[in-house]
């Protein structure tokens, strides 16, 4: 399958900077991480830090597979996977009413509780980078280059822009609660 390689440099950028940034919160709340995993209750509490780590290992990989475009099927296969997984955690605690958790994505200053949106937002991320599978490499132009590296900021911003409003959403409702 070939795409046009501003789209392809658009979905690398994304998923780049999402892993990257997921990354580098994880490592500046390297104390939380294993009791983040821990609090999903999917794994044996002694597996939590083992698994926090194995999964901040795999996001280094994903963002520099992403943002090199090395072994770039796999990065591609490894993000998707990730992200499929995160949202399956979530939706089985979701289903079983627990939804006061934090989601773990440590991308956000503010708290983010367990809810749809981010079970949605998780898929929809995951097929913004289905396009990247097949990928050849073709020679990049540099209207592509900006088209592309200016689209991807675009979709991160955006991204981002929708866990802030998520973050915001729980934070006003929990201040609601506090004060009526």
């Amino acid at each position: 399958m070939t795409i046009d390689p501003s789209v392809a440099l658009a979905c690398r950028l994304l998923g780049a900077l999402i892993f990257a940034t997921a990354a580098a919160g994880k490592l500046r709340h390297r104390r939380e991480l294993a009791g983040v995993v821990a609090n999903y209750r999917l794994l044996p509490e002694p597996l939590a830090a083992a698994a926090g780590w194995a999964i901040l290992a795999l996001e280094i990989l994903t963002a520099l597979s992403l943002a090199s475009g090395t072994r770039l099927e796999a990065g591609t296969a490894l993000a998707i996977a990730l992200l499929c997984v995160f949202a399956l955690a979530m939706g089985i605690n979701l289903a079983r009413g627990r939804r006061e958790i934090d989601c773990g994505c440590f991308q956000s200053g503010l708290r983010q509780r367990l809810s749809v949106g981010l079970v949605v937002r998780n898929l929809l991320v995951s097929a913004a980078l289905v396009p990247l599978f097949g990928v050849t490499s073709l020679p990049v132009g540099p209207l592509q280059w900006i088209d592309g590296l200016g689209a991807g900021l675009a979709a991160y911003a955006l991204y981002r822009a929708f866990d802030q409003l998520l973050s915001l959403r729980h934070s006003s409702a929990e201040l609601q609660k506090r004060f009526a």
